[in-house]
């Protein structure tokens, strides 16, 4: 990622098709919220705020229904953002649109861990639980042109 720009790479896919099109849908918000203008700014806040609740929540209540062990963390991390989408969304209603810059910046830096640890870790349970195995992702490596299988 360089300094503005957020995009959608292969590497973010957990292989659930419904995980990995609301996780374009997240990059793609906060690739919006790094482009914004000041203009532009309180309505992108508020279109990645929507996403962001709808995308968490939905998440949150796939682990919770089924009792995934590994969901109190993850759920941890979803709480966190939106309690500092909350903090963001006061600065910018005071004037400080650096602060939405920031922290579309640590979003962009967050959320490659965050798909590759937690969400590919739900994405291999919710398919264990609906198939009985785990999904195979397909993926070309980055140093040559060969295809991989994790």
């Amino acid at each position: 990622m360089s300094e503005g720009t957020f995009t959608w790479s292969e590497e973010f896919e957990v292989g659930h098709d419904g995980m990995d099109a609301t996780h374009r849908e997240f990059v793609s918000r906060v690739g919006a919220l790094l482009a914004a203008t000041d203009t532009e700014m309180a309505s992108r806040l508020e279109a990645f705020a929507e996403h962001a609740r709808s995308h968490f929540a939905e998440e949150d209540d796939t682990m919770r229904r089924g009792a995934y062990d590994a969901g109190g963390c993850h759920i941890e991390e979803h709480a966190a953002v939106l309690k500092s989408l909350a903090d963001v969304q006061a600065a910018l209603a005071a004037g400080r649109k650096q602060v939405v810059r920031e922290f579309a910046r640590a979003l962009a830096g967050w959320f490659p861990e965050h798909a590759r640890v937690m969400d590919l870790g739900l994405a291999r349970w919710m398919v264990r639980q609906r198939l009985g195995g785990a999904p195979v992702l397909v993926r070309r490596r980055a140093t040559n042109s060969t295809i991989g299988v994790q």
